[in-house]
């Protein structure tokens, strides 16, 4: 069976066991149980206060499905996984080809190019519904910067050209976002507003997701090759979380803002910080959006001529890359690019 299900555990307190392919989930603070087939799972994502029987941890790193730890408001404490998927070999390729600055150099082209044309779809496609002049400038601009995306002899520059199209882009996002979800530029850690509340919930759910596809893949989640590598912070999935960002993160921020599926009163009240969160409620429909969301098929892979899951599509870039350390060939690599 292919595994292409995660679940999430909002309940509070609550104590996760496995019994008869059966994950139970109880809680008796908020007098809730649940009872989920384990067959298909691929990880389980934990928010806030829940405790996993020592049964359960093994069962679960027997079937190689990885638990994730996360604050009520996504911070990252920590994950268990098996080392079934561990691959050494593959892995000591990844830290030599990431040393090659030229190979480094070519792929971060593909991410961020493919980033920036991501971008513009969205912006062309929301662009669509309203009326706004100045956005067709905005799109003409990170239009010129995506032409010099090719001719960038190193990564600095690079990640100037990238800067200086997030910054346009975002303006652009802010003029097509219902009204009283406005915001100005973008912010994070913490998120001071709803819209980017939003966006950075997406950003969570989807870096899990392809840290999962990374690690399964046999891939070192850590050593990338756009990213610079620093203590505690998986490089590689940032890398191909770019090509990724617009078309999973930014377009579930604008459907459930857009559909009503998500108001400015389902967020709490700024934190100590200043940092706006949704509530645990709404928090659940956002999860459940995106679940929705990552499983949408599509033919959008400009290798394969049939449809796969968002989900799936993820595990094929995976492999991809891959392929072009293997290879040592940084133009196997093709990135998403939605139309």
């Amino acid at each position: 069976m292919e595994k292409i299900s995660f679940i999430y555990i909002y309940e509070q307190d609550a104590k996760i066991g496995v019994r008869a392919n059966t994950i139970l989930i109880e809680s008796a603070k908020e007098r809730l149980t649940r009872k989920l087939p384990i067959e298909g799972v691929e990880g389980i994502v934990i928010f806030g206060n829940a405790s996993p029987s020592s049964n359960c941890v093994r069962e679960l790193l027997e079937r190689d499905i990885s638990l994730t730890w996360l604050s009520s408001s996504g911070k990252f404490f920590g994950r268990l996984e098996s080392t079934k998927n561990v691959n050494i070999f593959r892995q000591r390729k990844q830290f030599a080809m990431g040393e090659d600055s030229k190979f480094s150099l070519e792929l971060s082209k593909k991410f961020i190019s493919a980033k920036i044309k991501n971008q513009i779809t969205i912006l062309r496609r929301y662009l669509r519904n309203r009326d706004a002049d100045s956005v067709d400038k905005i799109i003409d601009n990170m239009a010129k910067i995506l032409k010099k995306i090719d001719r960038a002899d190193n990564k600095e520059v690079l990640m100037g050209d990238e800067g200086l199209a997030a910054r346009y882009y975002y303006d652009g996002l802010s003029k097509l976002v219902e009204p009283e979800f406005a915001f100005n530029g973008r912010n994070r850690q913490p998120p001071r507003d709803c819209f980017n509340s939003l966006l950075s919930f997406a950003y969570t759910l989807l870096m899990y997701d392809i840290y999962t596809a990374v690690v399964n893949r046999g891939l070192h989640p850590y050593a990338g090759f756009l990213h610079s590598i620093k203590r505690g912070h998986p490089a590689l999935c940032s890398d191909l979380m770019e090509e990724w960002r617009a078309v999973l993160g930014d377009s579930l921020a604008f459907l459930v803002t857009s559909k009503g599926i998500i108001k400015k009163e389902d967020f709490e009240e700024p934190d100590v910080n200043g940092g706006i969160y949704l509530n645990r409620k709404a928090a659940k429909k956002f999860i459940a959006e995106y679940e929705k969301k990552v499983r949408t098929k599509s033919k959008y892979l400009s290798y394969a001529d049939f449809s796969v899951s968002f989900r799936r599509g993820i595990e094929m870039q995976c492999l991809q890359l891959a392929k072009a350390i293997e290879e040592q060939d940084p133009h196997i690599y093709q990135p998403v690019v939605i139309r």
